[in-house]
């Protein structure tokens, strides 16, 4: 059910790749749904739907999105009537992407911020992860933060996200003399603590489980320090406008996994691990690290929209005078929470 299609970089490219495919017969019934206490259940269908396409943008699979892929592996989209295509695309893509309808969502949200923020004609609908979910991995004879005065950080590059995260973390722990050191992906940042070429890496779960076995332990979660949402769904406002329920029941099917998250562990860890290909020790020590980083209803607290807004300020280019009703149109998602009773954020 879950598909990753590698989409090329031109648009015209896309719309061959993209095109819906013919509508489908929805199946004779639902899957099986989670055990009581799990997730709210979607309304009784009156009749059988054509299943209709929803093409979501993503990254490489990454557990910021996990919702979604929840959604999809546990059927939500095909109760809505959807059918899910999760199409791997890269950040000067998507926004093509999504202008020329080959696309409905994407969850590469700050693409998003920097089109919206400058006046494009797209917005954030729904936030999944509501903290940030990288981690600082660390040499071995490192046992607190305070010993990173005088050290190195290794970061993907300067003005990326681990850049920022790896800002604020020597504000917040007001750290003397640390140098910020542009090195690459996770792999790299890896060799570099091999190396000595860095002291520290802020890595992305589950990257940090490779340092892991080799000996470079997990410092810090920076969401514990970094409430800033990192992943979600955004859109255009041609599809808010032209498809509101098409959008409704997209974003009702992801949030009625949100509670699984909290509610059905060992689901959760199952679905994960099969989705990564991560033993069941390492999908529950993935999932041990994350899961209290989502949103209990989609939806983000008024801090974290202002900390989402300063990282693209810092990072997306976004003006100084950016407000959140700029990037972001939570209507449908308001509703949707409402509608299935998810509690606010503690």
């Amino acid at each position: 059910m879950y598909r990753y299609l590698v989409m090329a970089m031109l648009v015209g490219g896309l719309v061959a790749a993209c095109a819906p495919p013919a509508a489908q017969p929805a199946p004779a019934a639902p899957p099986p749904r989670p055990a009581a206490g799990g997730s709210p259940a979607a309304p009784a269908a009156t009749a059988p739907r054509p299943r209709e396409r929803l093409g979501i943008g993503t990254s490489s699979p990454s557990l910021s999105f996990l919702p979604a892929t929840l959604a999809d592996r546990l059927g939500y989209y095909a109760e809505e009537g959807l059918d899910p295509e999760f199409v791997q695309v890269r950040g000067n893509s998507v926004i093509p992407a999504l202008l020329a309808g080959e696309l409905d969502f994407t969850t590469l949200l700050s693409a998003i911020g920097a089109h919206a923020s400058q006046g494009g004609p797209s917005k954030i609908v729904q936030f999944h992860s509501v903290k940030l979910q990288h981690v600082l991995t660390v040499r071995p004879e490192i046992t607190d933060v305070s010993q990173l005065a005088g050290k190195r950080i290794g970061v993907e590059s300067l003005g990326t996200l681990t850049a920022f995260e790896s800002r604020k973390l020597i504000d917040y722990y007001n750290l003397p003399d640390v140098a910020i050191v542009a090195i690459g992906g996770d792999l790299e940042r890896i060799a570099a603590l091999e190396s000595n070429a860095a002291d520290a890496s802020t890595s992305a779960v589950p990257s940090n489980l490779v340092a892991e076995k080799r000996g470079f332990p997990t410092l810090l979660r920076i969401g514990t320090i970094l409430e800033i949402p990192q992943a979600g769904f955004g859109g255009t406002e041609a599809l808010l406008r032209e498809q509101p329920d098409k959008v409704a029941r997209a974003l009702r099917a992801t949030a009625r996994a949100l509670p699984l998250i909290q509610n059905q562990r060992d689901l959760v860890i199952q679905k994960i691990g099969e989705w990564l290909d991560l033993s069941p020790e390492d999908a529950a020590r993935a999932y041990d690290l994350v899961a209290d980083t989502y949103s209990p209803n989609g939806l983000p607290t008024d801090a974290q929209m202002a900390a989402y807004l300063d990282l693209m300020r810092a990072t997306a280019g976004a003006p100084a005078d950016a407000k959140p009703s700029d990037l972001a149109d939570f209507t449908i998602a308001r509703r949707v929470a409402g509608e299935l009773g998810l509690p606010s954020a503690p």
